[in-house]
């Protein structure tokens, strides 16, 4: 299993992340991270 570590140091940013989550955070994160590559590949 690999890995990651978030680094956010706006706590504005922070917090209106964690409101609008759905899931886990490592869930939401790694659909982020799958929509960044998606994006990439067109």
């Amino acid at each position: 299993m690999k890995k990651y570590l978030l680094l956010i140091e706006d706590e504005q940013l922070w917090k209106k992340f964690k409101e609008i989550i759905k899931k886990d955070i490592n869930s939401e994160i790694m659909e982020i991270i799958r929509k960044k590559i998606k994006e990439g590949k067109k």
